[in-house]
């Protein structure tokens, strides 16, 4: 296991991702600087900026999640090539000709994938975090809610580049597939309006079953701004597209192992 991560950390560096999380840390540097002359120039006009704060609902923390949401993004679309490069001829031959059961190697190279990404996210988030606490006073625990379940988000997607990866081999298709699964799920957040447009009562099951099934990313967020917010809020989307996951890793597995390489 440590030798795997140790692989993934190093396709990190070799692989000059460290520069894109950079500079995308680096533009969310320049917008907090931005709020923070704005904040000075309302205070100046004697604006009460924490119970505007409370109005807003915490804006700040709402866009350090946007911000990790954008990082988990850009780590899906970063990692999906990794496990079919694992794969690949000459490189399978030495991985799965180790003394571990292929559900082991693959599950162990996952987690090292979000076990590494998932800590550049982190500390990006934190450098945020701490630039906007100092410069906006904007300290809070909801920071907590934010990491934690942008992780778990992260790691649904890495079922479906995982799985995609597995059964076709090939990278391009990893991306495609976190890219079709993300215009999906953003269709089917409106199914309510969809069913509206439709008379048959067998496409309205069907779109409503889809929604249950596939993953809520989207909505996911829209939970974590509630929760940093103290808005009324529903875990369905969280735990439904963690099930999801689950599934999807078995499968990945079932695949994997009748596989030939």
């Amino acid at each position: 296991m440590r030798g795997i991560t140790a692989d993934t950390v190093l396709e990190l560096f070799d692989r000059k991702v460290l520069y894109i999380f950079g500079a995308v840390t680096v533009i969310g540097l320049l917008s907090i600087f931005g709020s923070a002359s704005l904040n000075i120039q309302m205070m100046g006009e004697g604006i009460d900026l924490e119970e505007m704060n409370q109005a807003l609902g915490n804006p700040v923390l709402m866009g350090l999640n946007f911000f990790m949401y954008l990082l988990v993004f850009l780590a899906t679309m970063a990692t999906a090539g990794l496990i079919p490069g694992m794969l690949i001829r000459g490189r399978a031959d030495y991985y799965l000709s180790k003394p571990v059961s292929r559900a082991s190697l693959l599950l162990g190279k996952v987690f090292s994938i979000w076990l590494v990404y998932g800590a550049v996210m982190v500390v990006c988030v934190l450098i945020e975090f701490l630039a906007a606490g100092l410069m906006l006073d904007a300290f809070s625990w909801g920071i907590a809610y934010i990491i934690a379940i942008n992780l778990l988000t992260f790691l649904v997607w890495l079922s479906v580049t995982c799985f995609a990866g597995i059964a076709t081999g090939s990278s391009g298709m990893a991306i495609m597939a976190a890219f079709l699964m993300w215009l999906v799920q953003r269709v089917l957040t409106m199914h309510d309006a969809l069913e509206q447009l439709v008379d048959s009562p067998i496409a309205i099951y069907v779109v409503d079953t889809l929604y249950y099934i596939f993953p809520k990313t989207s909505q996911i967020c829209d939970l974590t701004d509630q929760l940093v917010s103290g808005a009324t809020h529903s875990w369905m989307p969280l735990y439904s597209s963690l099930i999801f996951a689950a599934a999807l890793f078995f499968i990945t597995i079932v695949i994997f192992n009748r596989k030939s390489y």
